[in-house]
């Protein structure tokens, strides 16, 4: 593992990158737990000797997956919220399908391994997903606000609060498990459609005539 503090070259970097990527991967595609650093080094084709001169282990690589998931996703989010070329509709529109393109490869099998097996990593994400709505579910919702389309009162904390958690339950497995399976199995699998259906319910609260007159 290389020395605290030292500069990497940018062939380090690459590597460092290349690991990450490919270890997201199969986290994402067999489970964190089934995936060893044995599958990570024949995934790449590399010795593992390189995969520990990045990296102490696999726990320390799943976090760096995580921070560098965040940083893409709020780089897209910030160019989508401060494009002024684009309308209102068209800025909640595109975030909402950021979400669900960022996540749709995240599944709740996914996060039900974290949650057991690497809890602080399961906070961190659960952390990320929570700040990173409501900084920008907020701002866009302000921006409603101030165009007329969405009402100003409580219930625009409400809903916002209402998104972040019913979206983030609904990729926690013990949450679905409490209920009958007929109920859960009807809940769409992919992000986009579970996000799409989450927000249209919320919005009929908050929205106002103008939005839909215009």
């Amino acid at each position: 593992m290389k020395q605290a503090g030292s500069i990497p070259t940018p062939d380090e970097s690459n590597t460092g990158q290349r690991i990450v990527d490919a270890a997201m991967s199969l986290f994402f595609r067999y489970g964190y737990s089934r995936v060893a650093v044995d599958d990570i080094v024949r995934e790449l084709g590399i010795s593992k000797k390189t995969v520990y001169n990045h990296f102490g282990g696999k726990a320390e690589i799943l976090t760096a997956g995580i921070d560098r998931f965040a940083r893409q996703f709020q780089q897209r989010a910030d160019e989508i919220v401060n494009d002024p070329d684009l309308s209102l509709r068209q800025k909640l529109n595109t975030y909402l399908q950021h979400i669900g393109t960022s996540f749709s490869s995240v599944t709740k099998d996914f996060f039900a391994d974290l949650k057991r097996t690497e809890p602080a990593a399961y906070g961190r994400i659960n952390a990320f997903r929570r700040d990173m709505q409501l900084r920008y579910l907020t701002q866009l919702v302000d921006e409603g606000v101030r165009v007329g389309y969405i009402r100003d009162d409580t219930s625009r904390q409400l809903a916002i609060m209402m998104f972040i958690s019913t979206v983030q339950q609904l990729t926690d497995a013990d949450f679905l498990e409490q209920f009958p399976a007929e109920m859960t199995r009807h809940i769409p699998s992919l992000s986009q459609e579970r996000i799409d259906q989450v927000m249209s319910i919320l919005l009929r609260g908050i929205l106002t005539e103008k939005f839909y007159r215009e």
